[in-house]
């Protein structure tokens, strides 16, 4: 497993989590193909963002920092 640092930061990524990161994308992406017969918009994968992220109880944290109470993507068209 390779771990690098985001550039200008200390933060670092791993290929590994990376990769896990991937596969969950391609697994929500076919799940609303297969649902809805499209992918999900951007408003939909930032409500799932922040239900994964944002949770309010401690031990479910995934960041140091504390509680995601807004996510943002920005996409080109």
């Amino acid at each position: 497993m390779g771990w690098w640092k985001v550039e200008g930061t200390q933060n670092v990524v791993g290929d590994g989590p990376l990769d896990t990161l991937g596969e969950a994308v391609r697994e929500i992406v076919g799940a609303y193909e297969a649902e809805f017969k499209r992918r999900p918009s951007r408003a939909e994968w930032e409500a799932l963002l922040l239900g994964a992220l944002g949770a309010e109880e401690p031990k479910a944290r995934v960041l140091d920092e504390g509680v995601v109470k807004k996510v943002r993507l920005d996409a080109d068209p």
